[in-house]
């Protein structure tokens, strides 16, 4: 599992060029010009305009080569993935969630990338998250980018409500939300119209709870030697997911993630729970501050830390070569270190420095030296995932207990594992 350190982060490298062949007659257009198709998830926004610099700065190296790039709203990417795929009309690259790579594999939308020469690249984590799902050294998407995850908070909102120090146990963190609370603030932009959103609580909780004591949990739940019942850190998640409900949105169910963004950044909501919005916050004049998200009063080793995005090829256009040009276009040091900046987000290559892209950089490297990342905190399975989504919201709505969150959780793991036999 991860290790970060900030010597890594700062590992110093010479900028290497690599050189590009022409891409003109893979996949041809009429014409003999080369077109790729480019399918990511994203809502406008610095993220979608540093893929558009990319691929902008990609075509001027490659005349004759276009890339038609399509973002699509987050909430609805992964059916218009699956439906294109699945009816011959999917794109050449994609935006690859983790969960989708057992049916991927099998019903050929997803190219082994491993000998790639980008592949080369990537850091040792990143490779192996890049196997994860995989058979023997077969890697059948590539992370781009990564976060080490946390929350970021409005240091003025702060202190308004008189908090000077930074929660570092499950208990402080509860009396700050408290104290925003009584000086009639929200604590937490979280909201739950959107299933995804709660598991930018759940998934921090699970890396504490569950991983300190059984490091190798989803394997073993995978494989039948445990359930999620009999892994007590999974319900003590849960309980963190219930037990900070009076803190997020009011009315948190009739709320979606962009209304709980919006109230971040205006100001009205205290902690936001992703480094992803620290650009965003930046740009709306919050005076940004970064601590780790406390989810136990011990100090455990483990924490959620997520890819942010992979990509995957689709073999099933031709275009494979083409695809794979890209990305090593990508991955260059100065194409990549400058997407990574506009991005805010961190490299899985080795010898890109990032530390300075923000003032909040170096706390947030020294905050997870030493950790563990845990990028995936239960079994990266569709049907697993869902039933934790629709659990949560259940939960949050009072509609449910964690009992039986639970309980629905082994019936879909003991269906999976009776498929997959």
């Amino acid at each position: 599992m991860r290790r970060r350190t900030a010597t890594t982060l700062a590992a110093a490298t010479t900028l290497t060029a690599l050189a590009l062949a022409s891409l003109t007659g893979c996949g041809s257009s009429a014409g003999g010009d080369t077109s790729l198709s480019f399918l990511m998830w994203g809502d406008g926004g610095d993220t979608q305009k540093a893929y558009e610099k990319v691929i902008e700065a990609f075509e001027a190296e490659n005349p004759g080569v276009t890339v038609n790039a399509e973002f699509v709203n987050t909430n609805d990417y992964d059916n218009v993935l699956k439906t294109r795929l699945s009816g011959g009309a999917g794109p050449d690259v994609y935006g690859f969630d983790p969960k989708n790579i057992d049916d991927f594999v099998r019903d050929g939308f997803a190219t082994d990338l491993s000998g790639a020469e980008f592949f080369g690249r990537l850091d040792d984590a990143a490779a192996q998250e890049a196997r994860r799902g995989a058979e023997g050294d077969a890697a059948y998407s590539v992370p781009i980018s990564q976060s080490g995850n946390g929350i970021v908070y409005n240091a003025a909102l702060f202190a308004q409500a008189g908090i000077t120090e930074v929660p570092r146990t499950y208990d402080e963190l509860k009396q700050v939300a408290q104290r925003l609370k009584d000086a009639g603030i929200t604590p937490f932009a979280m909201s739950a119209q959107d299933s995804w959103w709660p598991q930018f609580i759940a998934y921090y909780a699970m890396a504490q709870h569950v991983f300190p004591d059984d490091p190798d949990a989803i394997d073993e739940l995978l494989d039948g030697e445990r359930t999620f019942a009999d892994t007590p850190g999974y319900a003590q998640a849960l309980e963190v997911v219930k037990d900070l409900v009076p803190y997020y949105m009011p009315d948190p169910l009739g709320t979606n993630q962009s209304a709980a963004k919006s109230a971040f950044l205006t100001g009205q909501a205290a902690m936001f729970p992703a480094t992803w919005i620290l650009s965003d916050a930046r740009a709306a004049g919050v005076e940004p501050g970064y601590m780790n998200f406390p989810t136990v009063d011990a100090d455990v080793p483990d924490m959620w830390g997520s890819y942010l995005v992979a990509w995957g090829v689709n073999p099933g256009n031709d275009r494979v070569d083409a695809a794979e040009r890209f990305i090593d276009f990508f991955f260059q040091d100065e194409v990549y270190t400058e997407f990574l900046t506009s991005v805010k987000a961190f490299p899985t290559t080795t010898g890109i420095d990032v530390t300075a892209n923000d003032p909040l950089f170096p706390d947030m490297v020294a905050a997870w030296e030493g950790k563990t990342f845990r990028p995936v905190v239960i079994p990266a399975h569709p049907q697993l995932q869902e039933t934790l989504l629709v659990g949560m919201q259940n939960l949050i709505a009072g509609r449910t207990d964690v009992g039986e969150v639970i309980g629905e959780l082994d019936a879909a793991l003991e269906e999976i594992r009776a498929n997959a036999g």
